[in-house]
């Protein structure tokens, strides 16, 4: 069936999509200091699923046990993987283009969505989609030298994040988004973190700018940012969500321009405008005029002559 849009749904993707932005910029100069991922990615997790457990605590207790196993290894498989590979692909290409690259999911998210009954796939949100796919082309197209095995980490990112948010959205009907996330990032977090002791990096997070980057993250990237999506997913839907939360393609072009130095080409900022004005229409709807109906005025009746009966009577 169909989900009906939410005003509320919307502000929360769209606001997700803002905060996912922040991340990929301190995660690219947390990794130009040395930083490894498993840490880096580890601790800001860690950190996270603490202040999930403490917002969600009564709600945890009331989750059944199947659900709370099944969202706890799906942060163990896919959202580490996607958080892995799209880290890894940040180390070869950047962040602008590496996130460019991540939105192919879109295309998994909203035609699954669609096959599955989830949402239709209407002229309206098709249109949307393929001005998304437009506009984060444009915006990757001053990403200057591609490396092959970026975009491979990047694609393959992609795929594990397509799949989180369908099953996500499977699972979050009828279940608290807060602590359905505290059980994801706790899963990102065990598995981060067990890696990161076996290879002896706990440690290695890229000095004050890697602590800044956990911190930030935790608590911008993950805490408001997972729960921010996770409430729009169960509010519009998987597909109109994915396609909202697109708005970190421009914001982190922003950012990346403030705080990497990177210079905004004529394309780049035309594919901006292009993801912006796809979500305005995605969301907006054209209600023309009804028609009224004609008036009708009701012709008086003629006098009927009473019977002769009733005037005897």
């Amino acid at each position: 069936m169909a989900t009906r849009p939410s005003g509320l749904g919307v502000v929360l993707c769209l606001a997700a999509g803002i905060a996912f932005a922040i991340q990929p910029v301190l995660g690219q100069l947390a990794l130009d200091r040395g930083a490894a991922i498993a840490p880096l990615l580890g601790w800001r997790y860690a950190i996270a699923a603490v202040i999930l457990i403490v917002l969600a605590r009564r709600r945890l207790v009331a989750m059944p046990w199947r659900v709370a196993g099944t969202a706890f290894a799906l942060g163990v498989v896919l959202y580490t993987a996607d958080s892995a590979l799209f880290y890894a692909a940040l180390g070869r290409t950047s962040a602008p283009f590496a996130t460019l690259l991540h939105y192919a999911y879109l295309l998994g998210v909203v035609v699954v969505a669609a096959i599955l009954g989830r949402e239709r796939l209407g002229a309206r949100r098709a249109a949307a989609l393929g001005a998304v796919l437009v506009g984060v082309g444009l915006v990757g197209g001053g990403a200057g030298a591609v490396d092959p095995l970026g975009i491979v980490l990047a694609l393959a990112s992609a795929s594990a994040y397509a799949a989180y948010i369908l099953f996500s959205d499977r699972m979050l009907r009828g279940v608290d988004p807060v602590a359905f996330a505290a059980l994801l990032v706790t899963g990102a977090a065990t598995a981060f973190l067990v890696f990161g002791a076996t290879r002896g990096e706990l440690g290695s997070i890229g000095g004050t700018i890697g602590a800044v980057a956990v911190v930030v993250g935790a608590v911008v990237g993950t805490v408001f940012a997972v729960t921010a999506f996770l409430g729009g997913i169960r509010l519009v839907g998987p597909g109109t969500a994915s396609l909202l939360v697109t708005i970190e393609a421009p914001a982190g072009l922003a950012l990346a321009a403030l705080a990497l130095g990177e210079r905004l080409a004529p394309a780049q900022l035309a594919g901006a405008a292009l993801i912006v004005s796809a979500i305005v229409v995605l969301q907006v709807r054209i209600r023309l005029p009804r028609r009224r109906p004609a008036e009708v005025h009701q012709l008086p009746l003629p006098l009927v002559p009473e019977p002769a009966e009733a005037l005897a009577a």
